[in-house]
This record gives C-alpha cells, sequence and structure tokens, in this order.
C-alpha cells in the first residue's frame, strides 16, 4: 500500500511516519509535506492509495484541497485536533479520522478498517461538500470568540452570531438574543476571523452567519433575510459568490 501524508506540522508529519513504520512495515510512504499547494502538483503526478490529511492548514485547508481535484485518485484519512465537532461530521459520513495527537492502537484500527472497507472509501465532490457543511455545522456549534467589551471580554457562541455590520472602525455583532456588541475590528479584520466558520461576506457593511440566513430575494439588486426578519442587501460584487454557495445547496 502507497500512502502519503499532508499536515502543517512537521513534527505530526515525522510522528505519523514512525507510527506507520513501526505497525506496518510493508507501508510505502511515498510522500510527504507540509505545504498543501506543493503536495497538491506532486499528487495530481504520483499514484498513492491513501492520504493522510490534516484538516486546519493555513492558505487552504483539507476540504479545499480536495476539492481542487476533479475526482479524488485516492482514498483518505483525516486527521484533526478537534474532537468535539470533528466525531460527528466524519461518523455522518462513515468517514475514516485520526485525532491528534494520533495513538498508534488508533492508527492500526484506522489502517484495518481501510483495508477492509476501501472499496467504500472514496469520496465524490458531493460527499465532500456534505461532509464540509456537517463539518463547519458541527464546529460553529461548540466554538467561541472572544469580544473586547468595555468593561473586559466577554466570549460568545459562533452559531449565536446573527450577522456583523461595520461601523466605520469598529465591527457591530448582533447575537441572536438581539443583544449587541461593538467590536473594536474592522469588518475586514472581522471576516478573516470567522471567515473559516463559513461567514459570508454579502456587502461591503455586513457579514452574515449562513446558520442565519433564511430567504435570498432577487428582486431589487437583491437582498437576504435573516432569521430575525433583518433585510441585508448584496452588493453587486459580491452577488456570484453568494448565489454559487445557495446553488451548491439547491443542486
Amino acid at each position: 500500500m502507497k500512502v502519503a501524508i499532508l499536515d502543517d506540522e512537521l513534527h505530526c508529519v515525522e510522528s505519523l511516519v514512525l507510527h506507520l513504520q513501526s505497525l506496518f512495515p510493508e507501508v510505502q510512504v511515498m510522500y510527504k509535506s507540509t505545504q498543501p499547494l506543493e503536495a497538491l502538483k506532486v499528487l495530481q503526478k504520483i499514484k498513492i492509495d491513501l492520504l493522510f490529511l490534516d484538516i486546519e492548514m493555513p492558505n487552504m485547508n483539507g476540504f479545499e484541497f480536495l476539492n481542487q481535484f476533479t475526482q479524488l485518485p485516492f482514498d483518505v484519512i483525516f486527521t484533526t485536533a478537534y474532537s468535539q465537532y470533528a466525531v460527528k461530521a466524519f461518523k455522518a459520513q462513515a468517514i475514516n479520522y485520526l485525532l491528534k495527537p494520533i495513538d498508534e492502537e488508533e492508527l492500526r484500527q484506522a489502517i484495518v478498517s481501510y483495508i477492509h472497507n476501501r472499496s467504500q472509501q472514496r469520496r465524490t465532490p458531493e460527499n465532500l461538500e456534505e461532509l464540509l457543511s456537517n463539518f463547519i455545522k458541527e464546529k460553529t456549534s461548540e466554538d467561541k470568540i472572544a469580544i473586547p467589551v468595555s468593561d473586559g471580554v466577554e466570549f460568545i457562541r459562533v452559531k449565536e452570531i446573527l450577522y456583523c455590520q461595520s461601523q466605520s472602525n469598529y465591527t457591530m455583532v448582533l447575537l441572536q438574543s438581539g443583544k449587541k456588541l461593538i467590536f473594536s475590528k474592522t469588518l475586514k479584520d472581522t471576516e478573516s476571523i470567522l471567515n473559516k466558520y463559513g461567514f459570508l461576506r454579502i456587502h461591503q457593511s455586513y457579514l452574515i452567519n449562513p446558520l442565519h440566513l433564511i430567504k435570498y430575494v432577487k428582486n431589487d439588486g437583491g437582498f437576504v433575510i435573516m432569521s430575525n426578519e433583518k433585510e441585508i442587501p448584496i452588493s453587486t460584487s459580491k452577488r456570484k459568490s453568494l448565489t454559487e454557495y445557495l446553488e451548491s445547496f439547491v443542486d
């Protein structure tokens, strides 16, 4: 069996190599990397059976990496440190995964399970889109962010945020409860924090949580209706990316 390893942390790569050599001497590690863009070029040229793939990587996460392939030429075992939400997301798709730091016995079981079910492991783009959706949903339900307020710092669950609105060099964060918090960062900075949770920038002044998106209205230039009945306009430059996002659910 020929495998490759992609993880942005070198010590994780080397540790996994040692575990594999110890447990399965017959497994050939054909390629290992900490650089997704470099790995993308290599893995389109060489033949492997299985890729151990980290999820959270800078510049390109594991899901984005896989989406670069029209059809996956290899199977995947995900590696992640996020046990709280990863378990539900992966089990929903019967996906093999390993929680970091990787335990040798869990690795052994994952390989044995993979060999037994390898004909069922390969994923279509549709499978991956559903997995990504489940992953974001589970992750968002658990994660919190810290917002500096006048008398200290307030920790809020990401899933409770309806939308964020630009107010000059500040950002207003509206919560599900109706509470408003003023965040001492620009909307661009706030977007960089919330982007990994699936938030969408649909206007120069608005960043929305799609979990609270109720309706998309095409009339009058286009706007969305949030769960609190707030109508938020869509800028012309953002309309295409929003419609592409929505069409992925309609298809």
